[in-house]
């Protein structure tokens, strides 16, 4: 995957920024300004000095062996054991410093503090909320399956698609501010989706599938945070937003080669909005059980 320097980990040693683990990843993977996912085969036991991050970042340890760590967080000492599974949080702006007994396998993943902010639906002008460390190893099965899930989506080159990256961000960065939130975020998680705000927001994907559609921009259109759309919109119709778009693009994919057998299918996905050829390949055969050269010959006789 790429090592492109928007797609690394920073931290701040003294107010320089320097890239947090210098080796390689085997899987790299984020949207600078939003997110940075790593996943780090072996980090060489060690000791990192005092340092802090711009953005919250947790670390889901991987393997079978429990490594003995011991960590100052704000100046405070905590020791233990880094053990498979179990999540450390440390939040935007806190000081950290740690050693480790043996080498580590694990995801790291940085999440924007603005990321956090638009998944709720608040505006720039709201306060931000102010999130908790947590660096004693602790589970958090939801979290590891969004976790273990942005993974797969990274490893198959991104083929879902923006709006299920988007969909994926907004329910990690929901669940960071529901579980390390100080106090209560004042939002209405519960509210259903309305037949006239599912219409609406199908209507407005079928009307602008050739466009840069985006999970934020459709729950504008319903008056909905990104992640209360995004979940809601699941509960009522059993399959994701980006499910359903993906699914729109396919179908008016497929109604431009019956109209016309002149059109390229290069041309006919980049119309319909597909983010790439291989995704309109995949959509297509998942939907309608052809690769698209193929449906298009059966047709043709």
């Amino acid at each position: 995957m790429s090592d492109r320097a928007d797609s690394r980990i920073f931290a701040r040693y003294e107010n320089q920024r320097t890239l947090y683990m210098p080796d390689n990843p085997v899987i790299a993977g984020g949207r600078n300004g939003h997110y940075i996912f790593e996943r780090q085969r072996v980090v060489a036991s060690g000791h990192t000095t005092t340092h802090m991050f711009d953005e919250h970042i947790f670390m889901l340890p991987l393997g079978d062996v429990a490594v003995p760590f011991s960590s100052r967080l704000n100046g405070r000492s905590v020791a233990g054991l880094i053990e498979p599974g179990r999540f450390r949080f440390v939040a935007a702006g806190d000081t950290l410093s740690t050693s480790w007994d043996a080498p580590l396998e694990g995801i790291f993943v940085t999440m924007h503090p603005n990321v956090l902010r638009r998944a709720f639906g608040e505006e720039a002008c709201d306060a931000p909320a102010e999130l908790v460390s947590n660096i004693i190893p602790h589970e958090d099965a939801l979290l590891a399956h969004l976790t273990l899930a942005m993974q797969s989506y990274l490893q198959a080159g991104r083929l879902a698609g923006r709006i299920f990256e988007q969909s994926l961000l907004a329910a990690i960065a929901a669940h960071l501010m529901i579980v390390y939130a100080r106090g209560e975020r004042r939002r209405n998680r519960n509210a259903p989706l309305t037949h006239q705000k599912r219409a609406r927001a199908e209507d407005y994907v079928r009307q602008n599938l050739g466009q840069d559609l985006s999970l934020a921009e459709i729950a504008k259109v319903v008056d909905m945070s990104p992640y209360q759309l995004s979940r809601t919109f699941r509960a009522a119709t059993g399959q994701g937003l980006w499910q359903f778009v993906i699914e729109c693009r396919a179908r008016e994919a497929r109604r431009m080669m019956i109209r016309s057998h002149s059109l390229s299918l290069s041309y006919i996905a980049r119309t319909c909005g597909f983010e790439s050829y291989s995704q309109f390949i995949l959509a297509f055969r998942k939907i309608f059980g052809q690769l698209p050269n193929a449906y298009r010959r059966t047709r043709g006789t």
